[in-house]
């Protein structure tokens, strides 16, 4: 496919800094704000993720403030806080990355990742590891549970070893059967856990796309959020094959949904929405 728009890195780097603000051009000063910015990204993570593109909410805070801290306190507050108001879903869910998902996009991750039979089914059905089974148990009796609570209970039950607890909670998450609730910094940072059917909105457990559907809007609204980015970054982000990566890309592109460009200095053909 061939692009013949150029577009300069200092382009790039500015249209990336406007993602840090608001829509309308305001900082990021609030919890209030914060809200907004996920309802207006989609999803976004808590702090950078890795060298992706990506903006998040840790680095919006702090450039409204006009700080040089390499992270924000107030949005570890926020991680907790905006999920016990049911603003929005926190967790890691995308590759191990703390990342906040607004209503609207919940479904389409769900539709994606997610087990989307009820816990009690999913508990008897054989398709989880045993330390799974069992955090996934007291969750459902329990929750919403403290962390400190409920390693103590999956250890008593399974004798889980801290490696094997974290990456029976990260499958959890992943699979989209539990959630963060709520929580504390308190001392240590923990969070509240409960099952995904209990916390989030009725709505937002609907599954109103087919599974294509809901990797086109994803990738759609990252590339909007970038707002500039190649296939292989939309490839770390998610972790999907190249090819099908590129294919989707090239789909929204004929659709007239993206645009292809060329980056002074740059290999690779980045994306962009078009307006």
């Amino acid at each position: 496919m061939d692009f013949g728009t150029v577009v300069s890195a200092e382009v790039v780097q500015e249209e990336r800094r406007g993602k840090l603000f608001l829509d309308d051009g305001r900082g990021v000063l609030s919890e209030a704000d914060s809200g907004t910015y996920i309802e207006e990204r989609g999803f976004v993570h808590l702090f950078a993720p890795g060298k992706l593109p990506w903006p998040n909410v840790s680095d919006a805070e702090l450039r409204a403030r006009g700080s040089i801290e390499t992270f924000s306190l107030n949005v570890w507050h926020w991680k907790n806080t905006l999920p016990a108001q049911k603003q929005c879903a926190y967790g890691h869910y995308l590759r191990n990355r703390g990342i906040f998902i607004s209503w609207q996009f919940f479904p389409k991750f769900r539709q994606i990742w997610g087990l989307h039979e009820p816990a009690d089914r999913v508990l008897e059905s054989g398709l989880l590891q045993p330390i799974e089974r069992h955090l996934l148990q007291v969750i459902a009796v329990q929750g919403p549970v403290r962390s400190l609570e409920l390693r103590r209970e999956v250890q008593a039950l399974s004798g889980a070893s801290k490696r094997q607890y974290q990456a029976a909670l990260r499958t959890l998450q992943e699979r989209f059967l539990i959630t963060v609730a709520g929580g504390s910094v308190e001392g240590f940072s923990m969070h509240d856990w409960d099952l995904v059917e209990r916390h989030v909105p009725p709505e937002a457990m609907m599954a109103v796309l087919s599974e294509d559907e809901a990797r086109g809007q994803l990738i759609r609204q990252a590339v909007a959020n970038a707002p500039y980015c190649t296939a292989r970054e939309v490839v770390l982000l998610f972790g999907w094959e190249r090819k099908q990566v590129e294919a989707e890309l090239g789909a929204l592109v004929e659709d007239g949904v993206l645009s292809g460009a060329e980056v002074e200095g740059q290999k690779d053909i980045v994306y962009h929405v078009i307006d």
